[in-house]
């Protein structure tokens, strides 16, 4: 695949004249990444900033019991990682390819020192961690204070809006996701979001083809009780 163009359609890069486009692309080193890898985590830090291209990564902490939880969903042109100064995660945080996923990644040291020569790339990067923020804590909020049903339609409608597209009153879901996957991403053990999705689709809210998806309109009403 072919660098240059890929650096060029990330977000914190987009606007970048060519040279500096090019600089990047000299620091930065390319690397496939296959669904289920744990890219980042407390025991395998890693100071470097990861351009994602293509495909998904998971965002999650871990309690002292194993249970996982989903702090984001980052899909193509977001970035993530952290550095001595700057950091889109914490070092608490788990990233799992959740796709085959091409990452870009820059170490530390170079990019603060890109960073010091391109201050506009500075307050793009504040502003990206800004609205990061902003929807890590609306995420880990429903996740940790609603219970199951709703910590798993919240999800859905997330992973909906990041991922997917509208078809009439539906809204698809373009990932893989099998049971096992989103009783992992909220909390729960596979036997109570089997039974959750199982009366979802009864309530015409969800359904199953290739992928999932669900009724946009129908599920935003019901969040709004919450």
């Amino acid at each position: 695949m072919d660098k240059l163009l890929l650096l060029s359609q990330i977000s914190l890069l987009e606007e970048l004249p060519m040279d500096d486009l090019k600089a990047v692309e000299e620091l930065s080193e390319m690397k496939p990444v296959k669904k289920g890898t744990i890219i980042l985590s407390p025991d395998k830090p890693i100071e470097a900033l990861f351009f994602l291209k293509k495909g998904q990564v998971r965002l999650f902490r871990m309690n002292h019991h194993g249970k996982q939880f989903t702090v984001d969903i980052l899909t193509s042109g977001n970035i993530f990682g952290e550095t001595s100064t700057l950091s889109l995660t914490d070092d608490q945080v788990y990233a799992e390819a959740m796709t085959d996923t091409y990452l870009c990644m820059i170490e530390r040291n170079d990019f603060e020192g890109f960073i010091e020569r391109n201050p506009k790339i500075a307050l793009k990067f504040i502003n990206i961690l800004s609205n990061r923020l902003k929807e890590v804590y609306s995420l880990s909020e429903k996740i940790a204070l609603s219970d199951v049903k709703y910590r798993l339609i919240y999800l859905l409608l997330k992973l909906s809006e990041k991922t997917g597209r509208r078809i009439n009153e539906w809204q698809t879901i373009n990932m893989k996701l099998t049971h096992a996957d989103i009783a992992n991403m909220i909390g729960s053990t596979r036997e109570t979001t089997s039974a959750i999705l199982s009366q979802l689709k009864k309530d015409g809210l969800i359904k199953k083809d290739l992928n999932w998806s669900i009724n946009a309109e129908k599920i935003e009403q019901l969040l709004e009780k919450i």
